[in-house]
């Protein structure tokens, strides 16, 4: 315990005289799981390109479920094809695409729900956090994951804060996690992760004011619940 305190004490006092750098690099060590979280984001390909990213939250029977966002399958298929990867530098795609398809979707959140066939890479779904959670606003205490390179990467966020809003014009209201910097194209779909690797949301792009976007987790959780995906509340 005292080591922990002594270690939060040092972090806190480099985070006060450190370089931007600096402090990027003591972020990024916050992520406790790092590998895990690379390996349970894939690549979407839904038509020929790579469309964005999602991530594994649950199993039903031979398949893995995956959320991601809705915007990617808005007038294309339903049905894709996803990569998966093994933690490396960078991850290694798997061989084989796998085929997916959408089981639900929440079009007001920009949410789906995925069914992907399960690969030969071993792959540990991620939990959904904690409804009402509350991470820090330190640069560090929460990450993203996303395939905007063609593999998943991870970045260390700054949050700005929770914001109701709407997307687009007309659309219903909901609540989102607003970032301090913007989404990048191809990393849409993927998670926000607090330290311990638990899903916080879903990236949902950026707004109009250049802040990243991503579905807040009391959103995803009421979202599941509605629809009978209750299950998936508390899988790991």
């Amino acid at each position: 315990m005292r080591l922990e305190i002594l270690l939060f004490i040092t972090q806190v006092a480099m985070s006060q005289t450190a370089s931007p750098q600096d402090l990027g690099r003591l972020a990024e060590t916050n992520l406790r799981s790092p590998d895990r979280v690379v390996q349970a984001t894939l690549a979407l390909h839904i038509g020929l390109a790579n469309e964005g990213s999602g991530v594994v939250v649950g199993r039903k029977g031979d398949k893995l479920l995956a959320l991601s966002a809705y915007h990617l399958f808005q007038g294309k298929s339903k049905e894709g094809h996803a990569t998966f990867f093994t933690a490396g530098d960078p991850p290694k795609g798997d061989k084989d695409l796998v085929k997916l398809e959408l089981v639900d979707s929440w079009p007001d959140i920009d949410l789906v729900l995925l069914s992907v066939e399960a690969p030969k890479l071993p792959i540990s779904p991620l939990q959904l956090a904690p409804a009402r959670s509350l991470p820090s606003k330190i640069r560090g205490t929460t990450h993203t994951a996303g395939c905007d390179k063609g593999y998943p990467s991870l970045r260390a966020e700054l949050l700005a804060g929770k914001v109701l809003t709407t997307k687009n014009a007309g659309e219903i209201d909901a609540f989102y996690w607003e970032m301090a910097d913007p989404s990048i194209p191809g990393r849409s779909g993927g998670p926000l992760v607090d330290c311990a690797g638990q899903i916080l949301g879903i990236c949902s792009g950026t707004d109009r004011k250049g802040k990243g976007m991503y579905i807040h987790i009391d959103e995803i959780r009421a979202g599941l619940k509605r629809k009978g995906h209750a299950d998936l509340l508390n899988s790991r």
